[in-house]
């Protein structure tokens, strides 16, 4: 069975988040977007993902709304809340837990830095 999270695989942690802030978008959205024809990926400014963005969103989408077999437009509040807290909980796991080595060569990196002493004239 395929999952989001099996659809997420393969692409970089930027490519996950993106993908997952557009399908909230799409979600919280649904009627509107249906209604008057709105573009998710129009943000108000000109950063528009790439297509590898769109199409993961897209098939994010369509996972979702096989699974319920719905239009998330059709959703009711208990499914829309089901399906935002599914894609929070997703999203709070994409970050990679720093390991040992990783943290000692953030510490050896951080020792570096000089931190200003306060003077005596302030």
């Amino acid at each position: 069975m395929t999952t989001i999270e099996n659809l997420l695989n393969g692409f970089d942690i930027f490519e996950q988040r993106s993908a997952l802030y557009y399908l909230g978008r799409y979600l919280k959205q649904a009627d509107t977007l249906e209604n008057y024809h709105k573009d998710i990926f129009l943000d108000g400014d000109d950063n528009i993902p790439n297509e590898g963005v769109v199409s993961l969103t897209f098939k994010l989408i369509e996972l979702i709304e096989d699974t319920a077999k719905k239009k998330a437009s059709e959703f009711t509040e208990e499914e829309y809340h089901f399906w935002m807290d599914k894609v929070s909980e997703i999203e709070d796991k994409i970050d990679i837990e720093p390991n040992e080595e990783i943290l000692q060569k953030a510490l050896i990196e951080l020792n570096k830095f000089q931190i200003p002493k306060a003077s005596d004239n302030g």
